[in-house]
């Protein structure tokens, strides 16, 4: 069932072999029609590039206004990374925090990634990069 009034969600499951099925699960909080300040880290997860994509669909809760989302070391990968950069999409998304540190993440991610500027509120980005494969 849905939290109806759930407004902030902070959540620390790192270390855990949480998966993309379990990143999925996640991903339906996109539905709590309160939900607008979610923190989560998911930090050596095992969540993969299609577990980033299904994280993605967050973009579609339709109050969050701040996202911090840590993925580091969980190969999401280029297509991953992809995803994520949808989060331009976001129709209330102010401040989000994406730490994707080695993730297998090449320089057409990257880019993709930097069309997060794009987003309509967004005012507010930290976008970590490291121990990827980014440069030329």
């Amino acid at each position: 069932g849905q939290a109806p009034a759930l407004h902030t969600l902070t959540l620390c499951v790192a270390g855990n072999d949480l998966g993309e099925h379990g990143a999925a699960a996640l991903a339906a909080l996109k539905d709590a029609p309160s939900l607008q300040v979610l923190t989560l880290n998911l930090e050596g997860c095992d969540v993969r590039s299609p577990g980033a994509r299904a994280l993605s669909e967050l973009r579609r809760a339709p109050l969050l206004h701040t996202l911090s989302l840590n993925l580091q070391v969980n190969d999401i990968g280029v297509s991953g990374a992809q995803a994520l950069a949808t989060f331009r999409d976001a129709p209330a998304l102010h401040t989000l925090v994406l730490n994707l540190q080695g993730n297998d993440i090449d320089a057409s991610a990257a880019h993709a990634l930097a069309t997060l500027h794009n987003a309509p509120c967004l005012h507010t980005l930290a976008l970590d990069l490291g121990f990827n494969a980014v440069g030329p």
